[in-house]
């Protein structure tokens, strides 16, 4: 008896006690033949695939140009695993370690895809489905990013850096949750959500709810209504507005509301329309309006400019006059700041 063939190839092996005699057929070519058919990666098609493979058992498709080698678990058919090459498409998934990184071009980053390419305009990552002829989303080397409806028509949308600190969106934006600004065309929106009422006071005091954060060197516009009554009809308490500011600010207002001498019942009054330009001291000017026992409203608008120091644009209010019907300024009122510059 022979001794036991090898594990992996099947090659033939004579017993080692020098009794066999050498048979060039069988101990020779045939086990040539066997290593010739193992070097490298055998060629077979995806159909015609080594039944019985060993573990390590490399192979190439001819007909699918893809490469595998077996992992020598069973059954056989179900060991094969992929190896990645440039002439065919890869049919698995590639799992990289964490941290792991996909680098091309030989770039120095340490982001898990790393990408040198040769122009800031060169495509870095794209999507697209079958048929089309153009991307329907892409990132270019420089970051600029384009959406587009696909088939064969261009990007419609981009959203690009185009200066320091600057971004631009090329098309139309929908927002469907909050829009949030910090600079310009930031919005803050303040609301009453409770009655404040002042008895006898002609000091000005802090409105409870109204106010807004101002920064340094901004210039922001803005607009109160204030809906008030009085608690009983002697129309002489009335009231008066006027705000603070941060240090070195101008502030211009002008408001509307009843006049303050001559709303003689709760229900109708003349108007009055006044101004105050350029106040930089704090608390500004005021404003009076008359109030009557049915409600009444104000509208007061502005603009404020600050110089180096932030703070806060806050409304004040009370009495014109000081006096025992209450005056309230009701819940609901409000007050939009918006900064322009």
């Amino acid at each position: 008896m022979p001794e036991p063939s090898t594990s992996r190839l099947g090659l033939y092996k004579p017993l080692n006690d020098g009794s066999e005699l050498v048979n060039v057929q069988q101990d020779l070519n045939q086990n040539w033949d066997k290593l010739d058919l193992a070097a490298g990666f055998q060629a077979c098609t995806s159909t015609t695939r080594p039944s019985a493979p060993y573990s390590g058992k490399a192979i190439r498709e001819t007909d699918t140009a893809r490469t595998y080698v077996h992992n020598g678990s069973s059954p056989a058919s179900g060991g094969w695993v992929q190896i990645p090459n440039s002439a065919s498409t890869f049919a698995s998934d590639l799992n990289l370690t964490s941290g792991g990184q996909l680098i091309v071009g030989g770039s120095p980053s340490d982001a898990n895809l790393a990408v040198i390419n040769s122009t800031t305009s060169a495509t870095l990552i794209s999507g697209r489905l079958p048929g089309d002829t153009v991307s329907r989303w892409f990132v270019n080397t420089d970051g600029n990013t384009g959406w587009g409806p696909g088939g064969s028509t261009f990007a419609d949308v981009s959203v690009a850096r185009s200066g320091t600190a600057t971004l631009t969106l090329t098309g139309n934006l929908t927002v469907t949750g909050n829009l949030t600004a910090s600079g310009i065309g930031q919005k803050q929106f303040a609301r009453k959500t409770a009655d404040e009422t002042l008895t006898s006071n002609a000091t000005l005091q802090n409105d409870d709810h109204l106010s807004a954060a101002v920064a340094a060197n901004a210039t922001y516009t803005f607009e109160v209504v204030l809906f008030t009554i009085e608690a009983s009809g002697d129309f002489v308490g009335d009231i008066k507005t006027a705000f603070t500011i941060p240090t070195s600010s101008t502030l211009h207002m002008t408001g509307t509301g009843a006049h303050v001498t001559d709303l003689s019942s709760g229900t109708s009054s003349n108007a009055e329309w006044i101004g105050r330009p350029s106040q930089t001291t704090s608390p500004t000017q005021t404003l009076s309006y008359g109030v009557g026992t049915s409600q009444t409203a104000l509208v007061i608008k502005g603009i404020i400019v600050t110089a180096g120091t932030a703070g806060t644009l806050q409304l004040q209010w009370a009495q014109n006059v000081s006096d025992a019907s209450g005056l309230t300024v009701k819940a609901g009122s409000w007050m939009v700041t918006e900064r322009i510059a």
